[in-house]
């Protein structure tokens, strides 16, 4: 299968992945809410009920339904998903049939693969402190990866462009123009795959029990160089 293809795929399995859980635990949280609000009712209308038949073992009830609603209140505030499970790209990414051939397909897909491993990596490591800083590394390159897709629109802008110039000179105007957007676009990437490299590192050190600090510290620094080639990207997007 081509690299592009496994990208793609890769991404969208991630993608799908993320979007069940965030289904799954709003379904929670929705049934921890009906059932805090019925336990809640039940509490309230216990102690007229004892007035009214003269027997205070409903009261007991009514302590015991007020419990019963606390627990399901507190389901529901842990089931309720963040806004965003893990950090993803947010800028639209081009087609593929608009890149077929484009000089900025490899490199985009190339990040593409990079965020998905990270994606992978994070679900393969148990909660603490490794997948806290894998975690923290996805934000810079989720921005580095919307940076590549945005560089990419404008590469393919620029393709169209040159090939719809005649004059040779302002042709290669425009071809300078496109390597230089290509090239911002592969250093990127190279920044993404030290990271990936420094994060497989901290993958293979990690266990439940116990952690080296010296991949810690290496995915730590990579994430800190590629909070520059997202800063840079940036400026370039506004």
């Amino acid at each position: 299968m081509p690299d592009r293809l496994r990208a793609d795929l890769e991404r969208r399995s991630l993608l799908r992945g993320e979007q069940r859980l965030v289904r799954t635990r709003s379904r929670q949280a929705r049934r921890a809410s009906r059932s805090a609000r019925m336990w809640a009712g039940v509490a309230v209308l216990t102690p007229g009920v004892a007035v009214v038949e003269g027997t205070w073992g409903w009261l007991v009830v009514g302590a015991g339904a007020l419990a019963r609603a606390g627990l399901s209140w507190r389901q529901s505030r842990l089931s309720t998903p963040p806004p965003t499970v893990l950090p993803l790209p947010t800028a639209p990414l081009p087609s593929r049939l608009m890149l077929r051939g484009s000089a900025a397909a490899k490199p985009l897909y190339r990040g593409e693969a990079a965020m998905t491993a990270l994606g992978t990596m994070l679900r393969a490591l148990p909660a603490g402190p490794a997948a806290a800083t894998v975690r923290a590394a996805m934000v810079p390159a989720a921005e580095v990866v919307d940076g590549l897709r945005f560089q990419a629109a404008r590469v393919l802008a620029c393709e169209s462009a040159a090939r719809a110039v005649a004059d040779g000179d302002r042709r290669a105007e425009i071809t300078r123009t496109l390597l230089e957007l290509v090239g911002s676009m592969n250093a990127a990437v190279e920044g993404l795959d030290s990271m990936l490299a420094a994060a497989s590192d901290l993958l293979a050190s990690a266990s439940a029990s116990a952690l080296a600090l010296g991949p810690v510290g290496s995915l730590e620094r990579q994430t800190a160089s590629l909070r520059g080639f997202a800063d840079g990207l940036r400026e370039l997007m506004r």
